[in-house]
């Protein structure tokens, strides 16, 4: 077990290349990319090598690999991106990809997780998260972490034929620190 942050039913990992054929079908999938800016352009494996490529490398993003405990099974990807390590803040990103572990909490620990890593190991201050208004469960997810509504953006992502309205959220670590999560 390659555990960085150990959970209940879920740890955090680094990723590996052999990672990256997870991720590709995953990207590749409509009903996973639905509510991202995914799926506009096929995923391509060297596209998904170049991203990992970039990201491994990079001193302003942090991914890793949710693991279901009971079978080291890689069921989706966190992430903490566009670090600006002056200001101490980053941009949450999250995929339960496997489809079965939906609706089991596993993205709420997930947050959970990469939370308390940011605000205690990586000394950051704030951090956002943002998706389109149609995907309550994640909504609900961030809610359950004390991250709050911030705003709106109206009509701001084109996915299946439509506009959609993206809602951006905020959690500060002094509300965390607080008790109120």
């Amino acid at each position: 077990m390659n555990c960085f942050i150990d959970g209940e039913k879920i740890y955090l990992r680094a990723l590996a290349t052999s990672d990256i054929p997870v991720w590709f079908e995953w990207f590749n999938d409509p009903q996973i990319t639905e509510h991202m800016n995914k799926g506009i352009f096929p995923n391509t494996a060297l596209a998904q090598e170049e991203h990992f490529s970039t990201i491994t490398r990079s001193r302003n993003d942090i991914q890793l690999g949710i693991v279901f405990k009971e079978n080291h099974r890689l069921i989706g990807i966190i992430g903490i991106h566009k670090i600006d390590w002056v200001s101490r803040h980053g941009d949450i990103s999250i995929v339960v990809g496997d489809g079965s572990y939906r609706g089991k909490g596993i993205a709420t620990e997930s947050v959970s997780l990469i939370v308390r890593h940011a605000f205690m190991k990586m000394n950051l201050r704030r951090l956002t998260a943002g998706t389109p208004e149609s995907n309550l469960g994640c909504r609900r997810c961030f809610e359950k972490n004390g991250f709050v509504l911030e705003g709106v953006k109206r009509k701001h992502l084109f996915s299946t034929g439509t506009y959609m309205d993206v809602c951006f959220f905020g959690l500060l670590r002094e509300d965390w620190n607080h008790g109120k999560v």
